[in-house]
């Protein structure tokens, strides 16, 4: 058997091999992009994954310069490249050459699915969203028990506003985490706290997934009371930060929503003692002069010089009303004295007499108006029955004339109503004729 190789020695021979391989050089890989990080050098790094694995890849600064799209976490490209192996950090990992967007990758489709129901449902609405207690006594947090998370709350809190902290420990990252943290959820909604909050520290897509799941995101929705979500240092904000009643970009920011900051109550508090110190003595000031307009006032000598000045407009007010009442009698004697002598009986008598001549003179007149008009009208009368009585059609028949009329009825006047053959009656004064038109002749 040869001597065992060293570390160094496999690793190279790995390396080695991986290298001449063709089998794995010069091919395309399609894959979705996760864990995406950008160097300062320019190179990029990141891993392609489809539903069972995973594989790290390095995209060197003169070829990511020659890619012509950005680069995104959840995105489905397929690379070209050769498969690489690290000897001095034992890594193996694939070299990307050139790149081409390949659609999107399937997490992120059902991200985006997920998203499209839970906003149709309302639950990023921000109606339904709670304010955050003012000054809580009792803080919730989900999150991991060994992280810098908790320790920053504890120190934030400490600092600002004193509170009881409860940590319902979770894991945060990986497959058994939205469970875990839903449980976590579920159990610190049965102590009394104020407020909860969930949340990790910064991590890439992959490690925050877990606060995309549905059921977190549910559970958060659903909490008992108001909860801030403190998922940090993410690109774009999570599922559990758009459904949370509030979003802190990280856990510090989260404690300090939840707690008033003391240094600031005390400045208020002061404050609104000035204020109040201030209105007391205004209000005390107030009622010190009033009290002592009033003693001024009640004072003796002050209350007999009310006294004198009282009695003295008493003393007016009766001369003027006694002036007032004299004239009243005066005007009232004046105006009896004008009503006696219009009733005095010989001045009606006299009045009576005066209307009753002047009823009998039109009672005159009027008779003699009613004698002419009828008189006149008579006249009229007997004027219009001559008148009448001259355009009686009988009288000119008693004088020798006749008038003829159609078969209607109708007055012939005229040779042109009449036709030969015409049947037609004569009116006579003493009665009528039929005939019949022989003949027609008008005149020249």
């Amino acid at each position: 058997m040869d001597a065992p190789l060293t570390v160094t020695q496999f690793n190279e021979r790995v390396s080695s091999l991986v290298s001449t391989t063709d089998y794995i050089r010069n091919i395309e890989i399609t894959g979705e992009i996760t864990e995406l990080k950008r160097h300062s050098s320019g190179h990029v790094y990141f891993s392609l994954k489809d539903a069972d694995s995973v594989v790290r890849c390095t995209l060197f600064r003169y070829c990511a310069s020659r890619v012509t799209f950005e680069l995104e976490n959840g995105m489905k490209v397929t690379a070209f490249g050769s498969a690489s192996y690290y000897a001095k950090g034992g890594s193996f990992g694939f070299n990307v050459e050139s790149m081409a967007p390949a659609g999107k990758g399937e997490q992120q489709i059902a991200l985006e699915k997920l998203t499209a129901q839970l906003l149709s449902e309302g639950l990023f609405d921000e109606e339904r969203k709670r304010e955050i207690p003012r000054y809580p006594t009792f803080i919730g947090v989900v999150t991991s028990p060994t992280g810098a998370v908790i320790r920053d709350i504890i120190d934030t809190t400490a600092r600002r506003y004193p509170v009881d902290i409860l940590l319902s420990p979770a894991a945060v990252q990986g497959t058994d985490a939205p469970a875990s943290i839903v449980h976590a959820i579920k159990l610190l909604e049965n102590y009394d706290i104020d407020v909860m909050i969930v949340g990790r520290g910064g991590g890439s897509a992959e490690d925050l997934s877990a606060f995309n799941d549905e059921t977190v995101v549910r559970a958060i929705a659903e909490c008992k009371v108001p909860v801030i979500s403190a998922v940090g240092h993410a690109t774009d904000k999570s599922l559990c930060d758009r459904v949370a009643d509030k979003y802190a970009e990280t856990p510090t920011a989260a404690a300090m929503i939840a707690t008033p900051d003391k240094k600031e109550e005390n400045k208020l508090i002061n404050s609104m003692w000035a204020r109040m110190d201030l209105s007391l003595r205004a209000v005390t000031k107030g009622m010190k002069d009033r009290f002592d307009n009033l003693d001024r006032r009640l004072s003796p000598k002050n209350a007999r010089d009310a006294v004198d000045h009282q009695k003295t407009k008493a003393e007016g007010l009766s001369v003027r009303l006694d002036n007032v009442i004299d004239r009243m009698m005066t005007n009232a004697h004046n105006t009896f004295r004008m009503y006696d002598l219009k009733l005095d009986p010989k001045r009606m008598m006299e009045k009576v007499n005066n209307q009753q001549r002047r009823l009998d003179d039109a009672s005159t007149d009027l008779d003699r108006a009613i004698g002419d008009t009828i008189a006149a009208k008579t006249r009229d009368v007997r004027e219009l029955s001559m008148r009448l009585e001259s355009l009686n059609p009988n009288n000119v028949l008693s004088r020798g004339y006749s008038f003829i009329r159609d078969s209607s009825g109708n007055v012939i006047t005229s040779v042109n109503d009449l036709f030969p053959g015409t049947d037609v009656t004569i009116a006579m004064r003493d009665g009528t004729a039929l005939a019949k038109i022989k003949e027609l002749k008008k005149n020249e």
